[in-house]
């Protein structure tokens, strides 16, 4: 088996007789066959797993890694076929592969001496065909959703599961897929009644962000930060340009490089799952690693000073949906900021996220984008937040207080068709677009969504600004609020709620004043004080720092305002009140830091004591949630001694149960994900069927435990209780 982490795999022959997979960090064909191309995984889209030759093996093409330094430049397309550059020492080099005579066969010369050279950039478009789109403007006020719907049904039958886009300099777009393309969008004006879609690119690898700068196009992918060249100008690429390939990649099920922004020195920025915020230099040379610590980081964005926001997704040691936020830094600190993922890292503490989002608002976040001018309302400096589970938008606003940041969200109205992933503002027209895609949970219906949000001119009322006190918040609105409605109101509501950091799978909300009991807290309002036109002060004198504050308040006689904030750290009291009078208050624990506490005891596992003369067993986990040995045999009685390795990327264990209670096990398994004390016992549920079990086992780790045997005969399934895991990850001890 060959693996290649960053391979571009070709079709040879005017037939497609052979395939091939080019390694460009060895310079060398890795695999050759023939039959067909590639297999994808069944399991979500192929998203999670690698590609696979579609056929029949065959030898490996001769060459090695050449001795003297080499760097590797990209790739033409010439009609059907692929041509390979890279320095040689200091030659330029041309690498061309085909068929001959049914045999593989491989051109390498100097690029002023290679037969190819005069038609790299002079051949034939490949995708000449123009489809006009479908489109629908909105209705609603002060913004509305203006749909311009893909041409899924294309010659191609080419996947739009859109994972990023960027503005040409006349508004013309470029829309870049999972799968690997670009399409070029073009007559985005008002009306969007010409709006044409044409294939620009094809050939990388899960495409999830994109940067045009000076009409230089930038695409991100699993392998590569590619530049597109259209040097024959007839509207496709033909020179795949490698900008930088020196990223860490992995077969991870969720290690994608996702979202693409660049800083105003030329810099890239990108959030990789594997090895976390990664910035690359102008000129692709070098890669700093900034922080990590993110969970499924979908996308980022930049704030005008420098700062980073990247999204994590719920689930293990990330308790809800949060965004992060990484300040700006001329090289990377140390040690590096951890914002959670993976646990406490060295003794290091977690950083505090910049703001949670409850799981109803967001349970899978997408990219942030910074709104760039009053062309969209009066917002600008602002951020839109967007959800690719709820395939919705949100508005991002920023506080700090003695430098701890902290953010709050509030909803915006307007769906998307597909999951969000990426925002951009058009250069001409300066207003939204969204680009989406679904193959992760997501509760839209298209596989693919570009979409615009429109602001009519109308007048926006929402909350602009933020700052949070010992004894309340102070909050900023767009428009005027009702001075008397504010003060006199009875439907203010406020209210508070705490998540549980652990290897849990996400958190149940959980009361700030009664630690581990589900539930919010509400809280007193002891008056809403208008402080001018625009501005209020939320009294709220039991206030203490949480994970989660949600307020509604009533400002006018519009719809009341709804704000999501993340409370890390409260600025001294707000005093320029009528009649305030200051009083004592003890400021409670960070709530991080209670669950830190938390964390020191686990339940010891009963099975660790050796056992003389045991019977060695082991078992190995495999990918997309498998053991790589379905069934073990043992005599009854039998001292076991099992070595559990877990060689994937996720943790698993290993549990023993009884004869014929799988099914009812593995439901208790299930149930595990509402109650982060289950990491306390290894995620095994609680249940006399349960016979034996390993601990949970992190990725690279291995565990041994010790057993008997049943007495008794029979078919004992195992099975991994991490919750979500057993359906297919399961197997069977056979006791005779």
């Amino acid at each position: 088996q060959v693996l290649v982490p960053k391979g571009v795999c070709v079709r040879l022959g005017e037939h497609g007789e052979l395939a091939t997979c080019f390694n460009p960090e060895t310079l060398t064909y890795d695999a050759l066959w023939r039959g067909g191309f590639l297999k994808f995984s069944p399991v979500r889209h192929g998203f999670m797993d690698s590609v696979r030759p579609a056929g029949e093996l065959l030898p490996r093409p001769e060459g090695k890694q050449p001795e003297q330094p080499f760097t590797y430049h990209g790739f033409y397309r010439v009609g059907p076929r692929v041509v390979f550059a890279y320095q040689l020492g200091d030659v330029e080099m041309l690498d061309a592969p085909w068929v001959e005579d049914g045999k593989f066969t491989r051109v390498v010369a100097p690029r002023e001496q290679h037969p190819l050279k005069a038609a790299l950039t002079n051949g034939p478009a490949q995708w000449p065909q123009e489809f006009i789109a479908k489109t629908e403007l909105g209705s609603g006020k002060p913004y509305a959703v203006d749909t311009i719907y893909p041409p899924f049904d294309n010659p191609w039958k080419a996947p739009l599961f859109f994972g990023g886009h960027a503005f040409l300099a006349d508004g013309t777009a470029l829309v870049c897929t999972m799968q690997g393309d670009v399409w070029r969008v073009s007559g985005l004006d008002d009306k969007l009644a010409n709006v044409r879609w044409r294939r620009f690119a094809s050939g990388l690898h899960q495409a999830l962000g994109m940067v045009v700068h000076e009409d230089a196009v930038y695409v991100v992918g699993r392998d590569q930060i590619t530049r597109l060249h259209d040097h024959n100008h007839d509207g496709e690429a033909d020179f795949y340009e490698c900008c930088c390939n020196k990223m860490l990649t992995s077969v991870g099920g969720h290690d994608y490089t996702c979202g693409l922004v660049r800083d105003e020195r030329g810099r890239f920025y990108t959030s990789s799952g594997k090895q976390g915020l990664i910035r690359i230099s102008a000129d692709g040379e070098q890669v700093e690693v900034l922080a990590n610590g993110f969970r499924n980081g979908d996308g980022l964005g930049i704030y005008p000073d420098g700062a980073i926001t990247v999204p994590c997704s719920e689930g293990e040691w990330t308790p809800a949906t949060m965004i992060c936020l990484v300040e700006p830094s001329a090289s990377p600190a140390s040690p590096l900021p951890h914002y959670g993922h993976g646990g406490p890292q060295n003794g290091q503490r977690p950083r505090n996220p910049f703001v949670y989002l409850p799981r109803g608002l967001d349970n899978s976040a997408g990219g942030q984008v910074v709104i760039p001018d009053d062309r969209w309302g009066p917002l600008a400096g602002r951020m839109v937040h967007l959800s690719f589970g709820q395939g919705c938008h949100f508005l991002l606003l920023r506080d700090d207080v003695g430098g701890e940041a902290q953010g709050a969200i509030t909803p915006l109205v307007g769906d998307f068709r597909s999951g969000a992933h990426r925002g951009k503002f058009s250069p001409r027209d300066g207003q939204l677009y969204i680009s989406g895609m679904s193959g992760w949970g997501s509760y839209t219906p298209d596989d693919g969504c570009f979409q615009r949000v429109r602001y009519t001119g109308d007048a926006v009322q929402l909350p602009s600004a933020f700052h949070i006190h010992e004894n309340g918040v102070l909050v900023k609105f767009t428009s005027p609020i009702d001075r008397p409605r504010v003060e006199t109101s009875t439907q203010h509501f406020a209210q508070a709620w705490n998540y549980r950091y652990s290897p849990g799978y996400g958190s149940p909300e959980l009361s700030p004043s009664h630690p581990g009991v589900a539930g919010h807290d509400y809280l007193e309002i002891a008056g809403v004080h208008a402080l001018d036109d625009h501005t209020l002060f939320v009294e709220l004198p039991d206030l203490q720092p949480v994970n989660q504050l949600h307020l509604m308040l009533e400002v006018d006689a519009g719809r009341p305002q709804e704000l999501f904030l993340t409370v890390n750290k409260l600025d001294k009291p707000y005093t320029q009140l009528p009649g305030y009078r200051p009083f004592a208050k003890l400021i409670a624990a960070h709530p991080l830091d209670v669950d830190l506490a938390s964390l020191r005891a686990a339940e010891p596992n009963p099975w660790r004591e050796p056992i003389p003369k045991a019977t060695k067993l082991s078992i190995v986990t495999g990918p997309n949630l498998t053991y790589t040995t379905r069934t073990l045999k043992a005599r009854a009685g039998e001292p076991i001694r099992l070595t559990f390795s877990n060689p994937d990327v996720v943790p698993h264990n290993w549990v023993l149960v009884k004869p014929g209670t799988l099914a009812q096990v593995g439901g208790l398994a299930n149930k595990l994900i509402a109650d982060p004390a289950a990491v306390t016992r290894q995620y095994v549920p609680a249940s006399d069927d349960v016979l034996v079990y390993t601990d949970i086992v992190a990725p690279e780790h291995e565990l041994v435990i010790y057993f008997h045997t049943p007495r008794e005969k029979g078919r004992y399934p195992f099975l991994c209780t991490f919750p979500g895991h057993w359906m297919v990850m399961n197997g069977e001890l056979i006791v005779e």
